[in-house]
């Protein structure tokens, strides 16, 4: 009995060696065939298996193969593919030849991934070296200027802000526009940008249909860090530096600009004389401005804006056993805002890791966490910043910011009695959130062409808002203050369970997909606000009176079919089809379902027999495709008819009407068109472009009743929207020796938009009387307006345009009018780009590396807004005004040919008109980053494996003929804003910043 123990421990210990020494551990390095140098992140897989790895920053890799007769398969975008037998080899190098058409790289599509030889689909890939020197803190930032038709607008400088993206213009009225954005093969989730491995944006229905309805605008696949090859690696990147306020051409008067331009405006009309000349009342204004304001200068701009410091620190492990893949990342960000006491702070844990049970088997588990917390400001407090005049001294004897109010003893020459200063030291305004992601991902090799995949995620994430106003300050909340707080809770589900399946007969290829999926979410908010605040506590059961109490509760449910067939003959000719079947509770029962197919095709004639051999054309393929895509975003229970409770019925409580039933709601559909060409040239050009027509039918608008019905507008599906459009993208290799290589890519894209099909004509008027058409024939975000004419050369008076009908209505003439009440609103201009792109430059040299990107957008209109505050033409002469590089053009005499109306005749001349819409066309430089690797020898002195130090700056300079802040407007309307409308917002930063990259 002993022996048979002592043998079957024997054997059990002699077992594992064994194991092991059927397994073979291969290294090595991925180099470029022409520098020489190592390729970070190349994709190193066992071909027919899962098991792989990536590159470290030198290109090193390590791994396991079960046996010698293993093929290795090298790729990375950019590059050609390559294939490698293991035999008896234990270091394995390969040097991978660059190509601007690398068709055998692996690219994440829909539900599956795919060749970039086998693509039909408009589909952009932003690589990890492309994003290398990217600094900034969200992904949308990190795509300006990199992907044709893809618009990324940084509306807001505020810490933390994300930019609003768009894909291909607008093609809705209410439903959002943002691409749907999907994180490691799951829609949602969170991600931190240091995380991030590459970027892939999808653009035809073709591409996007997978997704159904969440992808009517666009889809944007993020894939994150994974394990690096062979034993655990560190990685580590530290970025400090600052950012300082981009005011644009909104430069204010000092204290004697404002004097000088304040005394032209005391005149006195001469009577005497009939011409509505005019002489300047020295007198009265010396009396009423004495001499000494002219040396009080007091900058409000640059007091409570001003540089501000951004720091982020970045680390992570990785790496692979025969078994086991795993990555952990963590990073803190913190950057202060520009504005006093506004701040932004993110902590980001990421961690991930795949068990590989065997050859067939593998799950994966993702996790991350994020937290964050902020502080944000109160808008008036950036007016008053523009607008308070230099004359005024907002600090006391010892330093302090004073009170102000209408009955401060000291003179207070600014027209609204406030100091923001005060206000800002007596005001809180924080925020803080947390989202919480777990992934559980299984992967099931049935047999040699069937795989089970099961992708599933569990979320939930928290906010909180506090804003308090002390009754300290001055204006309406002095003497009982104001406490507003808010807390709101969302959680929920992703889960995806597909069969994939992949038969290959000869020079036959069918792969596909087909299985379910279920997404499903709660939101819940809870607010109260109130006043009363006794001086010193900020807590919501001490408020005493005007309380307000508000909450809301909604639960969303989407379920989907999905299905894929991909057909491939001699690698080149293919043909996608795709169906998605959508059941949302967004919708009445009957028109609960709806689907969305897709086909596509293409042909890459760069395999025939007459282009196989060319030295010039060495790749060449035509693309075209057909799908749908719907959207539900239009909030929940908008087919219901709905009732509001009320208590004022004798104070019972009762119900009221609130909206009309639609029982017959149904889905907002696009219908899209590509076709396309990849052309490919000597290896040193890669071109492609697309044309595309995108329809949306359907739309899902508050259509107007008949008065007898009870009630203005009910939902209803009117209208479309067309898009329609050019996309071009050009990469070049200019020049590439193993020194020194230039490589530089273009891209523009021309979009045009039109609606038709409306039952009426639909005018959304914001603040300030600033209206926008919906009209058919005519473009979404359409400015209607009345004309500027200038001002009269005889009188000196504004004139606006004034349209003449007879009363059917057909215009007959079209005359000058100095009455505002008769000036006609008209379409003056669409706040929708017509063309934009990037052109981006790489130049290197050895170690050192210059990368320096654009972007610029052209043929869209900007309501600058602030103008009329900031040249108000002496209406307003306790408001700071605005300095002109040109100097002022100031009507005084008959025959003046001015642009600014005399002081005296200048009724209503700041109201709304096409006097303030602007071109919003620029050219901005991005993005400049200078790095240098540190040498090798020297790296290793250190105990590192690499060493990188860059300098970056962003936002570095935009040329424009924008009058105004900022031509970087919101693009998205709402109750607050009006897209193409520039206010008085908090300012986009430039950025310059030092970083240091390492590994070891």
């Amino acid at each position: 009995m002993k022996n048979r123990l002592r043998y079957s421990l024997l054997f059990l210990w002699m077992l594992p060696l064994a194991f092991a020494h059927a397994q073979t551990v291969v290294s090595g390095q991925v180099t470029d065939s022409e520098n020489n140098q190592g390729i970070p992140g190349v994709n190193v897989l066992i071909k027919g298996t899962s098991n792989g790895t990536i590159t470290d920053l030198d290109g090193h890799y390590q791994l396991t193969a079960s046996s010698e007769d293993d093929v290795l398969v090298f790729s990375f975008i950019g590059y050609e593919s390559q294939e490698v037998r293991i035999g008896n080899q234990s270091t394995l190098n390969v040097a991978l030849d660059p190509s601007l058409t690398s068709l055998n790289e692996v690219i994440i599509v829909g539900y599956d991934d795919k060749k970039e030889s086998e693509l039909t689909s408009s589909v952009t890939t932003v690589s990890a070296r492309q994003l290398k020197d990217v600094t900034t803190n969200n992904v949308g930032s990190m795509l300006q200027g990199k992907v044709a038709g893809l618009q990324v607008v940084n509306s807001s400088g505020v810490p933390g802000a994300a930019p609003e993206i768009r894909l291909r213009g607008v093609s809705s009225i209410n439903a959002s526009q943002s691409p749907l954005f999907v994180v490691d093969g799951i829609i949602g989730g969170n991600y931190d940008p240091n995380d991030v491995e590459s970027i892939t944006v999808l653009k035809d229905a073709a591409a996007t249909a997978m997704y159904g309805s969440q992808a009517n605008a666009g889809v944007i696949i993020v894939t994150t860090k994974r394990a690096a090859a062979g034993k655990t690696r560190f990685d580590g990147k530290v970025t400090v530096g600052v950012r300082t306020p981009y005011f644009g051409t909104m430069e204010m008067m000092n204290g004697s600009q404002l004097y000088n331009y304040q005394k032209e405006f005391y005149r006195d009309y001469n009577t005497a004389v009939t011409d509505n000349s005019y002489k300047i009342d020295l007198l009265k204004f010396y009396s009423e401005r004495p001499r000494t304001l002219r040396d009080q200068d007091f900058d409000w701009l640059r007091t409570i804006f001003g540089p501000a410091p951004v720091q982020n620190y970045y680390f992570s492990a990785s790496g692979n056993t025969e078994k086991h893949d795993y990555y952990v990342g963590m990073s803190y960000y913190r950057e202060k805002g520009t504005f006093l006491n506004t701040d932004y702070q993110r902590l980001n844990l990421r961690g991930n890791s795949t068990y590989h049970f065997s050859d067939a088997i593998s799950l994966t588990n993702n996790v991350n966490v994020s937290a964050n917390l902020g502080k944000s400001y109160d808008y008036m407090d950036i007016y008053y910043a523009y607008l308070n005049l230099p004359w005024d001294n907002p600090y006391d004897s010892l330093g302090h910011p004073v009170y102000v109010d209408g009955n401060s003893s000291f003179r207070w020459w600014s027209r609204d009695k406030v100091n923001p200063l005060h206000t800002i030291n007596n005001s809180t305004h924080t925020y803080k959130g947390g989202d919480v992601n777990y992934d559980l991902n299984l992967n099931v090799d049935i047999t040699p062409w069937l795989t089970f995949a099961s992708t599933n995620r569990a979320a939930i994430g928290f906010s909180k808002g506090h804003n308090f106003f002390s009754p300290l300050v001055a204006g309406q909340y002095h003497g009982t203050g104001y406490l507003a707080e808010d807390v709101s809770l969302n959680y929920g589900g992703v889960s995806n369970q597909l069969l994939k399946f992949n038969f290959q007969l000869g020079d036959h290829n069918l792969n596909g997909l087909a299985g379910v999926a279920f997404q499903g979410g709660r939101y819940e908010t809870l607010g109260l606000a109130g006043r009363g605040l006794p001086q010193g506590l900020q807590t919501p059961n001490v408020i005493s009176s005007n309380q307000v109490v508000s909450g809301n509760y909604q639960k969303d449910i989407l379920q989907s079919f999905i299905s894929q067939v991909n057909y491939m003959y001699q690698e080149k000719y293919f043909l996608t089809g795709s169906y998605r079947i959508d059941g949302s509770s967004a919708f009445p029962p009957t028109n609960r379902s709806a689907g969305f197919p897709a086909v596509s095709a293409a042909w890459l004639m760069s395999k025939e027999a007459f282009l196989q051999n060319s030295n010039l054309i060495d790749n060449l393929k035509l693309r075209l495709s057909y799908g749908v895509t719907g959207t539900q975003d239009i909030g929940a229970s908008r087919y219901l008819g709905l009732f509001a409770l009320t208590s004022q019925y004798n104070s019972m409580v009762g119900a009221i009407p609130l909206q009309l039933p639609s029982p017959n709601l149904t889905w907002e559909s696009k219908y899209q068109w590509n076709a396309g060409i990849d052309l490919g040239l000597a290896r040193r050009v890669s071109l492609t472009a697309d044309v595309y027509h995108n329809a949306t039918r359907n739309l899902l608008l508050q259509v107007s009743q008949p008065l007898s019905v009870g009630f203005e507008q009910r939902w209803d599906n009117v209208g479309e929207v067309i898009n329609k459009g050019v996309e071009l993208g050009l990469a070049v290799t200019p020049v590439q020796t193993p020194a020194f290589a230039w490589n530089a890519d273009f891209n523009i894209n021309v979009n045009s938009n039109r609606l038709q099909g409306l039952p009426s004509d639909i005018i959304r008027t914001g603040s300030w009387g600033i209206s926008q058409i919906y009209r058919n024939g005519g473009n979404l975000y359409e400015f209607y307006i009345p004309k500027w004419l200038g001002v009269d050369s005889q009188t000196g008076a504004p004139l606006w345009e004034e349209v003449l009908t007879d009363e059917a209505g057909n215009v007959t003439g079209r005359q000058p009018t100095s009455d505002y009440a008769k000036a006609t609103p008209q379409e003056v201009g669409s706040a929708l780009p017509k063309f934009q792109g990037g052109f981006n430059n790489t130049f290197s040299y050895k170690g050192l590396s210059l990368r320096v990107n654009t972007y610029f957008l052209s043929g869209n209109k900007v309501f600058s807004n602030n103008l009329r505050f900031v040249l108000n033409d002496g209406h307003e002469p306790y408001y700071n005004q605005m300095v002109l590089p040109e100097g002022r053009s100031i009507w005084t005499q008959p025959g003046d040919q001015a642009t600014e109306p005399s002081p005296q005749n200048a009724a209503n001349s700041t109201e709304t008109s096409s006097r303030y819409l602007m071109d919003g066309s620029y050219f901005t430089i991005r993005n400049v980053a200078l790095s240098y690797e540190i040498p090798k020898a020297f790296v290793e002195r250190l105990k590192l494996q690499s060493l990188v130090v860059s300098l970056t700056a962003d936002n570095v300079y935009t040329f424009t003929n924008f009058v105004g802040q900022d031509p970087q407007t919101t693009i998205t309307p709402n109750v607050y804003t009006t897209p193409g409308v520039s206010d008085f917002k908090y300012p986009n930063n430039q950025q310059f910043l030092f970083n240091l990259l390492f590994s070891f």
